[in-house]
């Protein structure tokens, strides 16, 4: 049982270090002219560069969840939660969201929606 998932981790990290997006300062100035600060983008880029052993994996904001990390709606959750913790940030019920979780498709919109997350809450902490 254990030489099984042993060997489907394997596989899934073989897969998943074919990959090639951008370099991560690419990666970070791509959202630069959203006025996103650099410390989203290098949060998102280190925490799904660190998931994969393959050192030439990279992503790119047009990255889809589904395509490039075999990731679902519920690891997109998970992600989220993981990332705006680190980022200092809490995220709300998922029904008092703009845009849930579950709508985010790409790592572009992961990157906005962290963005659009700290806005909000700075907004909320200046009134």
């Amino acid at each position: 049982m254990i030489v099984v998932i042993v060997i489907a981790a394997s596989v899934g990290q073989y897969q998943l270090g074919k990959h090639r997006g951008v370099p991560r300062d690419e990666f970070i100035r791509a959202f630069r002219g959203d006025n996103v600060p650099d410390a989203i983008p290098a949060a998102v880029y280190d925490y799904y560069k660190s998931h994969v052993i393959s050192k030439s994996f990279s992503i790119a904001p047009a990255d889809t969840y589904e395509d490039a990390l075999h990731e679902g709606e519920e690891d997109v959750f998970d992600d989220m939660q993981y990332l705006a913790r680190k980022l200092g940030l809490t995220i709300p019920p998922q029904d008092t969201l703009e845009q849930p979780t579950a709508e985010i498709k790409t790592i572009r919109e992961a990157v906005l929606w962290l963005h659009s997350l700290a806005n909000r809450q700075a907004d909320s902490q200046r009134e």
